[in-house]
């Protein structure tokens, strides 16, 4: 891996992002439903028809669970369904097969979450659960599956010590994975709504440990937790947790970078919202800072409920002013899921969130807030195609047949879930997914990342986080729209803080290999054949990283750099 600086902080040259420069725009924003027709027959199902528990359930999770470059899809059943695994074939058609993975269970389900905890290559699932129609709403009925790289899962939860986040109750609700403190495995946030909130640290073993008293420094307890997330806020490197939760309990916690959390939530501006559950994140008006955008709740005549939040940064560290009204994006009825992508691939992020209860929300629908590129949003769901009047909990985005733009999926309560595949027509895109096995110190599949892209006079920023939400998790990866342009300049930040530029990258979706040395393409640590191989099939391929001289071309300079650093070694 290249060790170069181009800045002097991992975030300092991307701060100066222009906001009001574009990209040139992409044809309307067109979603089409497929549920059906990919093969997608799930209805979530619960023992009750009421406002229990169950009514705030319906989640999946998004990964590549079997390594073949497309998405997989967990899916959470409830209490009289069974979860279910559903298979791609590469081209966004689905065969279920959770019974034979050994992940196929009938519990009070909630969420899942998505990594590779163990280190070794697959991607793994945590599934959380508030009990069983057999015992009630007891805790211990969260589950850790483990992928053993065949196509099944292994239940370790009982030797992982994640079965009960709530030792009086069953109130296991989102997830997320998380390198808080940078040591390489990935860590666990898991969100209570009766309290039950808590940090496991990843021990490096298989197991982790509950931190959550000696980390943070506020009490937990009394956070109406929904749905956590680690982002780093302020380009530090050490990711923040933003802790969604209901009546006003949200917490904004500032990480010390010492394995300890500082409570910031007033002194940030944020925590405003009535009854968070929803939390998405990302640099919503360009312009180098990392924004936060929470859904809640607002009824018709606008007498209750905050409304959905939109915590702007300033430009200090850990200092929001709330947008939300003069944005746009305040009206969102009752709000759950929420995802900022930008789905008409123009360069600025978008944002969509589900919503649903009872009485006068009962009919609510999904919202899709267009980014309209001068701080502004303009809501446009009907005339983009989406008329999902669902009880509506999980969403998240997903690019289904790897054409490049990216889709959605809606996890509706008590109903049908929704897949919406994305048919805009024009706009290109870059999508990076991240291999970081080869170098110790950095966690698996990228999780820390940052990337800066430079193209058309817009600069962009993203930051790889997991992808958690209300109870579902989009899939790993960055994605970057950039309109008409043909190529795009990165920046990558990995979490220890080495970087790697790549010029003229042309639109396409690429792995982006952590590498302990220029030459190392295997990777290994030291040099070998498998190098070489690894090298002229990604030179063939015109993969970015195989430009070593970084003109943006592939020519016989590009085979001279990698001789020369091959035969330099590896220290």
């Amino acid at each position: 891996m290249k060790n170069e600086r181009v800045c002097g902080t991992a975030l300092a040259c991307v701060l100066v992002a222009g906001l009001g420069v574009g990209i040139a725009e992409a044809g309307p924003v067109t979603f089409v439903e497929q549920t059906g027709a990919v093969g997608l027959s799930h209805t979530h199902s619960t023992v009750s028809n009421g406002p229990d528990m169950e009514f705030m359930h319906g989640g999946g999770a998004v990964g590549d669970f079997d390594r073949d470059g497309d998405q997989d899809l967990f899916v959470i059943g409830g209490s009289t369904g069974i979860d279910l695994l559903y298979w791609n074939d590469g081209n966004g058609n689905f065969t279920e097969g959770g019974a034979a993975a050994g992940v196929a269970r009938s519990h009070r389900g909630s969420g899942a979450s998505v990594a590779d905890y163990d280190n070794d290559g697959d991607l793994d699932l945590f599934v959380t659960s508030t009990g069983t129609v057999a015992t009630g709403m007891l805790p211990g009925q969260n589950r850790l599956y483990q992928n053993n790289g065949d196509g099944t899962f292994t239940d370790v939860t009982t030797f992982a010590g994640l079965a009960t986040n709530n030792p009086n109750n069953g109130d296991a609700f989102s997830s997320a994975f998380g390198d808080y403190d940078l040591d390489g495995d990935l860590d666990l946030a898991v969100a209570g709504w009766l309290g039950g909130n808590r940090l496991y640290q990843n021990n490096g073993d298989g197991t982790f440990t509950d931190v959550t008293l000696a980390a943070i420094d506020t009490d937990m307890g009394v956070v109406r937790g929904f749905a956590p997330q680690f982002v780093d806020m302020d380009g530090d490197r050490y990711p923040e947790i933003l802790w969604v939760a209901d009546f006003f309990t949200s917490r904004y916690l500032v990480n010390n970078g010492d394995g300890t959390f500082t409570d910031q939530t007033v002194s940030s501006g944020t925590g405003l919202d009535s009854n968070g559950m929803g939390n998405t994140f990302g640099d919503l008006n360009n312009d180098g800072l990392m924004d936060w955008y929470v859904t809640s709740r607002i009824n018709a005549d606008q007498t209750s409920g905050s409304g959905n939040m939109f915590y702007r940064a300033t430009g200090v560290d850990h200092v929001f002013e709330e947008v939300s009204d003069e944005s746009g994006t305040l009206h969102g009825y009752w709000g759950w899921g929420t995802t900022a992508i930008d789905f008409d691939q123009d360069g600025w992020l978008d944002l969509i969130a589900t919503n649903g209860f009872t009485g006068s929300f009962e009919m609510d629908p999904t919202v899709l807030f267009l980014n309209d590129g001068d701080g502004t949003f303009t809501e446009s769901a009907a005339v983009s195609g989406i008329s999902d009047v669902g009880q509506g909990r999980g969403l998240l985005n997903v690019d289904l047949e790897n054409d490049g733009d990216q889709d959605v999926l809606i996890f509706n309560n008590r109903q049908s879930m929704v897949c919406l595949r994305n048919d805009t027509v024009g706009g290109a895109s870059i999508t990076l997914e991240f291999d970081t096995s080869g170098v110790a110190g950095l966690a698996p599949d990228g999780f820390g990342t940052h990337v800066e892209l430079v193209s058309g006079g817009m600069t962009q920023i993203r930051y790889m986080a997991g992808g958690s939400n209300y109870l579902a998790q989009s899939e790993l990866s960055v994605h970057f729209g950039i309109g008409s342009e043909t190529a795009a300049d990165l920046t990558i930040t990995w979490a220890d803080g080495s970087t790697e530029t790549l010029v003229a990258v042309a639109p396409g979706r690429y792995t982006i290999t952590a590498r302990p040395c220029v030459a190392d393409f295997a990777p290994s640590g030291s040099l070998d054949f498998f190098d070489v191989s690894a090298y002229l099939g990604a030179f063939v391929e015109q993969h970015p990283q195989a430009d070593l001289s970084g003109d943006g071309a592939f020519d016989f300079f590009d085979i001279s750099a990698f001789l020369t650093a091959y035969a330099g070694g590896c220290n």
